[in-house]
């Protein structure tokens, strides 16, 4: 039997989140049966000066140099949870970057390429418009990644998981905003990025191979 502590679905506030999570899919998923371009651009003809600045910040939470800062919070939690997001990070990022965007969907191009007259929509300054590899949303995956493990190390917190859902979402967002990706490629981002790693740990506790170690970083 699992110990309750290991059981991931035992801790009410994470399955908040993950509820929260696959309503905002599951709600969202009619979008994937429309024309791809036109969530990005009806999104795009509401653009301000402000949600310009928020989506050009809020974009780097789903950039790899965030992964960095992330391990150091978890190293404090539990080596376990860093250990075991070091590894899905990388599993992931084989996945996504190399296997789907570069290799089976190496093909799909992105906003700036597939819509025409692209040039007469709103662009933000200061952001390299990329052309190839749209599929999935690599930013997005990360983000949805990163919650479930500070989520998971910081227990029995609805509070903290309602903040990280939105948290995720508006970076998901800053995607099709930025005219970076279109909503299909940050749908199945989210989806790849959180249900991974809630898949694998709970095959872990089900099978009891999850790691028991308690250890965490320390000053004292």
């Amino acid at each position: 039997m699992i110990p309750e502590a290991e059981n991931i679905f035992k801790d009410k506030a994470f399955r908040y989140l993950i509820f929260m999570v696959a309503a905002v899919l599951l709600l969202s998923s009619p979008l994937l049966l429309i024309d791809k371009e036109l969530p990005t651009l009806w999104i795009n003809q509401y653009h301000t000066a402000f949600l310009d600045h928020l989506f050009y910040y809020f974009t780097y939470l789903g950039d790899g140099l965030i992964l960095i800062p992330v391990v150091i919070f978890l190293l404090f939690k539990r080596y376990v949870w860093a250990g075991l997001f070091t590894f899905f990070t990388i599993f992931e990022a084989v996945l996504v970057q190399l296997v789907l965007k570069k290799w089976l969907f190496a093909h799909i191009e992105r906003p700036a390429s597939y819509i025409p007259h692209f040039d007469s929509l709103h662009q933000v300054a200061g952001v390299n418009i990329h052309h190839l590899h749209s599929f999935p949303s690599g930013h997005t995956q990360t983000i949805f990644m990163i919650i479930i493990f500070i989520a998971l190390a910081s227990r029995k917190n609805v509070y903290l998981n309602s903040f990280l859902i939105l948290i995720a979402v508006f970076t998901a967002l800053s995607r099709v905003y930025l005219l970076q990706h279109f909503f299909v490629d940050i749908w199945f981002g989210a989806l790849i990025g959180f249900s991974l790693p809630v898949i694998g740990i709970y095959w872990l506790q089900k099978t009891g191979k999850f790691p028991q170690n308690q250890k965490r970083l320390s000053f004292k």
